[in-house]
């Protein structure tokens, strides 16, 4: 327990995740509601409303946090309430010897904001990302089945979130200040995550100057590993200047076009000074995105097998349409590699195989979308014809695009093992094991909700949600699924799902947690899935267990594509 006296010499006791919360609120220095409820579930290790009455609570009777209501006299103003740690709730992390930033340095506006956000999107991302496919040795479960989508592998305990400058003992020796530090050490090496936000009133001479000055810190600490993150307003957090989405593909390729001519002295190409920073990967993306990255690289993802498996259903996809044997032959050296997050950028997958007289061999690189090896990979192995594999993803992400070369090279929408591509595929619901584990925790934890559709036809008073058709989850993963329940005596059953009527039937006669325990997972409709996780007060732009609806099966051809423009709506797709 950590106490303190307050002035009316009553004490307050939090428990370690409380004081947790309240350290983190500390060092980051404000938060808005919907972050405060997104790291208060982070904390908690689920799912796990920050109630307005627990705010009021934390405000009035613990008086450890204070709101600052909106006050709009510039752009850059925020446009919500906002809340820090009152003096008492300095004093309490004094106390037990915690560093915070102190009240009269903190600055209230929207670039410190989007920075939080982005670092708290990551800290959520990062704790229930759980990936069975790509970590295997993932256990996405605790003893009593309480934090059922929390992923084991994250420890928010060995993250520091304190400023740089207590971080770095000899910060003033470099001439840039991050928005963000966010370190750790894995395997005995210090980790450090750099978020660098762009608010859109620095030009890109200044950006690559930033890029620049990192690679210097990389060279110059060549024990350690960084990640530069470069998050762009996007208005994914609306500001009184950004109150919707603005587009940043021009941005985004203008740097990277600019990153890729320069040079340093007049004399050396960044882009091949940068190939040989080993220790730094930089990243550019929206505040919608950017904390896929960060989340990534806390989770060390590994994409390979994945990606080899979505590879070889791709080379059954195009023998099965073309009529003529086609298949992937992964490289002999993964197998003696043991890949990091670092080590997957740029790997050499294997090669496509077409059964031609002579056999081709076509290239197979692993990219990742945000990254800016991606991008240089791109403009040399795009021309050579290679296909260039992205993770397999919940929706779309920003890619980098080489639209010179193809205003060059017209005419290549048609499939040719003569043409480089990208291929970004989907996790369609047959092949996304999250899924399965969010129907079981919707029916262990939402049982209410459940009960409420099948006696009254909706979820809340609230919900509009059109439920005239219903889809069902038909997946290919429950082998997978069950390998991580049978030691919780917990298996899911491969099943039809039951008509309505009949499981109305059934919750008449049930309480909601009765009936809920009566359910098979396949009997919730996704669209019943979909409307409860949005009543939920977390705002998270990538949760795995937020999904979009797609189709049930999973069609690799339609994930081809031409890297021709940064938007992946504009992509030109591949047709055959």
């Amino acid at each position: 327990m950590y106490e303190i006296l307050l002035k009316n010499h009553k004490s307050i006791k939090l428990n370690s995740k409380q004081f947790q919360f309240l350290k983190i609120i500390g060092q980051l220095g404000f938060l808005n509601y919907s972050q405060l409820t997104m790291l208060w579930s982070v904390v908690k290790r689920t799912y796990s409303n920050f109630s307005h009455s627990m705010l009021k609570k934390w405000i009035t009777q613990y008086q450890l946090l204070k709101i600052r209501p909106i006050q709009k006299r510039t752009p850059s103003e925020l446009s919500r309430p906002v809340y820090y740690v009152s003096a008492f709730g300095m004093r309490l992390l004094s106390k037990y010897h915690v560093t915070y930033v102190p009240m009269k340095y903190l600055n209230f506006n929207s670039h410190n904001e989007q920075c939080t956000e982005v670092t708290i999107q990551a800290l959520f991302k990062a704790a229930f990302d759980v990936d069975l496919i790509n970590n295997p040795n993932q256990f996405p479960l605790d003893k009593d089945l309480n934090h059922l989508i929390a992923s084991s592998s994250f420890d928010l305990d060995s993250l520091d979130l304190r400023p740089w400058s207590k971080q770095i003992k000899n910060y003033k020796a470099y001439p840039f200040v991050p928005d963000q530090l966010i370190s750790f050490n894995r395997n005995g090496r210090r980790c450090e995550i750099m978020i660098e936000l762009d608010n859109r009133t620095e030009d890109n001479v200044i950006q690559i100057q930033k890029i620049y000055n990192y690679m210097l810190y990389a060279k110059q600490n060549p024990q350690k590993q960084i990640l530069m993150n470069i998050a762009i307003t996007d208005g994914a957090l609306p500001n009184f200047k950004f109150k919707q989405r603005k587009s940043l593909h021009n941005k985004v390729n203008h740097l990277l076009n600019k990153f890729n001519n320069s040079t340093v002295a007049h004399k050396y190409s960044l882009a091949s000074l940068y190939r040989n920073t080993n220790n730094l990967l930089v990243t550019i993306a929206g505040v919608g995105e950017a904390h896929v990255d960060i989340a990534d690289f806390i989770n060390n993802k590994n994409f390979t097998n994945f990606s080899i498996s979505t590879l070889r259903a791709l080379a059954y996809s195009l023998a099965k349409k073309f009529g003529k044997k086609i298949v992937f032959q992964s490289n002999p050296k993964l197998q003696k590699t043991n890949f990091d997050f670092f080590g997957t950028q740029g790997t050499l997958l294997g090669h496509m195989i077409y059964s031609h007289k002579p056999i081709i061999y076509q290239p197979v690189i692993l990219g990742y979308e945000h990254s800016l090896d991606t991008f240089i990979n791109l403009t040399t192995y795009i021309p050579q014809n290679c296909i260039y594999v992205f993770p397999p993803r919940d929706h779309k992400l920003l890619t980098p695009s080489i639209t010179k070369f193809y205003q060059k090279q017209p005419g290549q929408a048609v499939f040719s093992h003569q043409q480089g591509m990208i291929y970004q595929p989907m996790l369609e619901n047959n092949i996304n094991p999250n899924l399965l584990f969010q129907l079981l925790f919707t029916k262990n934890h939402y049982y209410r909700y459940l009960y409420n559709f099948f006696t009254t036809g909706t979820i809340s008073a609230s919900d509009k949600t059109n439920y005239i058709k219903l889809t069902y989850l038909n997946s290919s993963c429950y082998p997978l699924v069950n390998r991580y329940l049978q030691p919780y005596q917990s298996v899911l059953q491969d099943t039809s799902p039951r008509n309505y009527m009949k499981l109305q039937q059934i919750a008449f006669r049930s309480t909601p947690k009765e009936f809920a325990s009566q359910l098979n997972v396949q009997d919730i409709p996704l669209e019943v899935l979909h409307a409860i996780f949005h009543q939920i007060p977390i705002k998270a732009f990538s949760s795995p267990y937020n999904s979009t609806l797609y189709n049930n099966s999973f069609d690799p051809i339609k994930y081809l594509y031409l890297p021709d423009a940064i938007n992946p709506i504009k992509r030109t797709k591949i047709s055959f």
